[in-house]
């Protein structure tokens, strides 16, 4: 490590985080392990470029490809494209100090490399790529463009756009311990650039850097990060009655769990997951959030517990497993890794899980299913076929629980649908399911 020091502290834990990514860990994992030795000063760049590469890699590729005669090493490959996202989209660092940290990092690397990266990149600089396609340019697997240029026409190359901005840290305030304003008063203590959201009265949205660790009503539990379409699910279920239970099916780390116990001061959550590590994400920050006495978490897998427990719920969250198409401006690196048959076995496993779900759910009661994708597969025919298969059910309508009027205008036929990018927020798909009561 400290003969790459050359290159400065954070292009070379860049590099390193990269190198981890490409070994399979999830970007956000690698950047976390990585934390520790990365000092504040450096952190915002080194998200930068992390997150840069990963977002544009096609773009970098076609950028480089004419200058290169032969297969690179993966090594050099990386460092080649964080040089290039720093020459195209960055403006703080000189081109020639870019150039370097590049050639001492691959001195450290590949040191017969050295040559080549120097002219590569002294070459190509000037010469950006043109006449792209549209999924070169916006850095998109074919397969996909093309199912979306089908399904929205000339409205894909928003959306594409929409997956290459850098999206907000948005805050969900919890307005048990404090308000939005309070919220936005510290925010701006510290100089950080936010504003109230336009369409949840209890979202912020982040545009400037903010640690979350050096964030006091973090730390105090009166904020949380959760996209504003997230937030949504909290508000399409409609408010507990009866015995005040909610079942959140395959809850993750809770963000819905817990945005329901901060909305209704009187509900419970059971949270089911089959993952220790996203329940014990869900136990700290329910504990962060002093909702610890309201919230079980159950580590089981969803279909079990159901059988197994026998128990009826007139309240249902199931966030189901899905393709997570409409967050890629977040998961950045998931674009490379999705295939078009990964949706049928998705498919199969929504099914599953809606079948569980309905044997869990009263008569009477209502369940709200949701995916952080659009495609049709997982989520209109999806409900075409539990209105098909589900005994006594039926869709319920969204419109009259929408937090704003823009959102009332995007449920069509009772289902709440987002494209990428749309109103500012994640794609993002909700729809609510009842079951009516047992005959007489």
């Amino acid at each position: 490590m400290a003969d790459m020091m050359g290159a400065g502290p954070a292009r070379t834990e860049a590099y390193w985080i990269l190198r981890r990514v490409a070994q399979g860990k999830p970007i956000n994992e690698a950047l976390a392990e990585h934390s520790g030795r990365i000092s504040g000063r450096d952190r915002q760049l080194v998200t930068q470029i992390c997150y840069g590469v990963l977002r544009h890699r096609r773009y970098l590729d076609a950028w480089m490809a004419p200058w290169v005669r032969s297969k690179l090493d993966p090594e050099v490959e990386d460092i080649l494209r964080m040089a290039f996202f720093q020459l195209g989209f960055l403006d703080r660092v000189p081109d020639y100090a870019i150039v370097h940290a590049a050639v001492e990092l691959t001195k450290a690397v590949q040191p017969k490399a050295q040559r080549l990266v120097n002219a590569v990149l002294r070459r190509a600089m000037g010469h950006r790529p043109q006449q792209l396609s549209l999924a070169v340019a916006y850095s998109h697997p074919d397969w996909l463009v093309e199912r979306w240029r089908k399904r929205y026409g000339e409205e894909v190359e928003a959306i594409l756009m929409a997956d290459n901005e850098i999206p907000p840290l948005t805050l969900r305030v919890n307005q048990l311990r404090t308000s939005r304003q309070a919220v936005l008063h510290a925010l701006a203590a510290q100089a950080v650039e936010a504003s109230p959201s336009e369409y949840l009265p209890e979202a912020v949205r982040v545009t400037g850097s903010l640690w979350l660790e050096h964030f006091a009503p973090y730390v105090r539990g009166e904020v949380s990060v959760q996209d504003e379409s997230g937030m949504l699910v909290a508000w399409a279920l409609a408010e507990p009655a009866t015995d005040h239970m909610v079942l959140d099916l395959a809850c993750g780390l809770g963000g819905k769990s817990t945005h329901l116990l901060e909305r209704w001061p009187e509900a419970s959550v059971v949270a089911v997951d089959r993952s220790h590590a996203r329940l014990r994400g869900l136990s700290a920050n329910a504990q962060r959030l002093g909702l610890v006495d309201r919230l079980t978490a159950v580590h089981d897998d969803a279909r079990h517990f159901v059988q197994a427990q026998g128990q009826r719920y007139h309240r249902i969250i199931l966030d189901a497993p899905c393709s997570g198409l409409g967050v890629l401006r977040r998961r950045v690196d998931a674009r490379w890794s999705k295939r078009p048959e990964d949706l049928v076995g998705l498919v199969a496993l929504q099914q599953t899980l809606l079948e569980a779900a309905w044997q869990a759910l009263a008569p009477g009661g209502k369940m709200v299913y949701s995916t952080c994708s659009v495609e049709p597969e997982e989520t209109v025919d999806q409900m075409a076929w539990a209105l098909s298969h589900l005994p006594r059910a039926h869709l319920g309508s969204l419109s009259e629980r929408m937090p704003s009027e823009p959102l009332k205008c995007r449920v069509e036929e009772g289902m709440l649908s987002l494209v990428p990018g749309d109103l500012g927020m994640d794609g993002f798909f909700i729809a609510e399911l009842e079951k009516s009561p047992s005959p007489n």
